[in-house]
Parts: C-alpha cells; structure tokens; sequence
C-alpha cells in the first residue's frame, strides 16, 4: 500500500508542478503575443522573433497541458461503448486501453528523440535558437504522458493485490459511468 501510495503521490506532484509550468508557458505566450500586436500596429515595426518564439512557447505549452489532461482524465474517451459492461469489465478494457497508449507514446518517444538528431544543425531564422529546444517539446510532453499513463496502470495493478485503488482518474471515470447510467453517487 505505501508503494502505491507514493506512486499516487507522484502523480500528484507531477501534476501540480505541470500547472505550474503550463501557467507560465501560457503568460510567456500572452506576453509575446501581445508585444507583437503591440509592436506591429501601434509602433508598425513588426519583429519576426516574437510569432516565432509563440510558436515555440505553444509547442511546449500543447504537449504539457496534454499530460495535464492525461491526469484528469479530460482524453477522448469512448464511456457509451463500455456503459453496459459491469464495473469490472470496464475496468478491465480501460486498463487494456491504458496498456495500448503506452506502447503507442513509447514509440512515439522513441521516433521524437531521434528527431531531434535531425534537427540538432539547425538554428531558427528570426531567434537563431538550436532546433533541438522547440522540438524537444515533443519527447517532454510524450513522455510526461507516458509517466501519466504508467502511473495508472500501476495503480490499477497494485489494486488487485491491494483491493485499494488510489487513482483519482478511476475514480472520476467510475463518477462519469454513475451520471451517464443516471444513478445517484454512493
């Protein structure tokens, strides 16, 4: 139980500290993109610097809040499909669901890491930065979703021996079944 409590507990953290992260990301953008508005329609000397570092910033900014989604539980998901199932069949396809995106954001970190070889020679026009900074968004934000994702699995995998789940997600996805069915919370 304290294993997977302090696994939860690393959820936890990563997800505060992803808030945090995304918070200043998104004021750094609104920061660019109004000194840009700023610069090209009120002093009408437009600078190509600023699109492009909120370009950057955005990269970033889209591939962490989706770890923060991943967290929530705020990911496409299909609960009409499953509504009928019994709570432990749901579980189980969820958690088959959960396996299969880890091995697809595995590969998918896989293939961004190695692009970022690719790009290591190549500096941005306007902010002369190494390609490797915008792009190494990518295998950040992917692999921030994959810590996301392992995290539950194993929550769902220590349950079964600890008959205690500590996973917020499930718990929201067993709230979300609830309301979809039309019955009242326990």
């Amino acid at each position: 139980v304290r294993v997977q409590a302090f696994l939860a507990q690393a959820g936890v953290w990563i997800e505060k500290a992803l808030v945090v992260v995304c918070s200043l990301l998104l004021c750094f953008l609104v920061a660019s993109v109004f000194l840009e508005v700023l610069i090209r329609y009120v002093i009408h000397a437009p600078t190509a610097w600023t699109e492009e570092v909120a370009r950057f910033i955005l990269v970033w900014f889209g591939l962490l809040a989706a770890a923060v989604s991943a967290r929530k539980g705020m990911h496409f998901a299909i609960r009409f499909g499953v509504m009928h199932f019994n709570a432990r069949t749901r579980w189980v396809i969820r958690q088959c669901v959960n396996v299969a995106v880890i091995l697809l954001l595995a590969i998918i970190l896989k293939e961004s890491v190695a692009y970022l070889d690719i790009v290591a020679n190549q500096s941005s026009m306007a902010t002369e930065i190494n390609m490797r900074i915008p792009y190494a968004g990518v295998p950040v934000g992917i692999g921030t979703v994959l810590v996301i994702y392992v995290l539950e699995v194993a929550d769902a995998m220590l349950s079964i021996w600890t008959g205690r789940s500590f996973s917020s997600l499930e718990a929201r996805e067993e709230e979300i079944h609830r309301e979809l069915r039309g019955e009242s919370a326990p």
